[in-house]
């Protein structure tokens, strides 16, 4: 078991420029199958929308481990051997419930972040990053490495359950309490 972790006020903050959802519970939901045929259909929206720069788009998340409860966002990584060449392509997104920001959003892992929108949900979070970088390994290391080990996925799921309650409304908490374990699963697989 990974030890558990004490946030304080500094993990309350938000770096700035970060991306901020609505203030809104928390959802953790059993797994659905639906979440793979989701990001197959989000899959060919990027493709397509990427076409010009050969991406690589993989399913990532906890949305991405099957049978394992998650929060129902459908996260995406974009790996492209340059992705700021992806910026005059993102208005294409807009048709499809993305919300583009000119200043150029960035979530908690310095990645360029795109949040597709539903009926005033978040349904995607797309993570911009250069293929077979750092973020890319990370990302894949990690999702495989839930794949196989089912008892590391059952903690994190544990986890994840555990910091959800205990910061229903605060995505900055939950996203830093579950970055310790991320980051521990990570450098043990290295």
């Amino acid at each position: 078991m990974y030890a558990m972790i004490e946030l304080t006020e500094a993990d309350m903050e938000l770096e700035q420029g970060a991306y901020r959802e609505p203030m809104t519970e928390l959802g953790i939901l059993a797994y659905q199958a639906a979440w793979d045929s989701g990001f197959r259909a989000e899959k060919d929206v990027l493709g397509r929308t990427f076409a010009p720069l050969a991406p690589h788009i993989e399913h990532i998340g906890t949305t991405a481990i099957a049978g394992s409860a998650a929060r129902p966002i459908i996260d995406v990584v974009v790996g492209l051997a340059q992705p700021a060449a992806a910026e005059p392509l993102l208005a294409g997104l807009r048709m499809y419930g993305y919300r583009i920001n000119d200043r150029n959003e960035r979530s908690s892992l310095g990645t360029r972040l795109l949040v597709r929108w539903q009926r005033g949900l978040p349904t995607h979070h797309v993570h911009v990053v250069e293929y077979l970088g750092s973020n890319w390994r990370q990302m894949l290391l990690f999702r495989d490495v839930l794949r196989l080990d089912t008892r590391l996925a059952r903690e994190y799921e544990w986890l994840r359950r555990r910091f959800a309650g205990l910061h229903p409304a605060n995505r900055v908490a939950y996203a830093r309490a579950k970055a310790t374990f991320i980051a521990s699963i990570v450098s043990q697989a290295h």
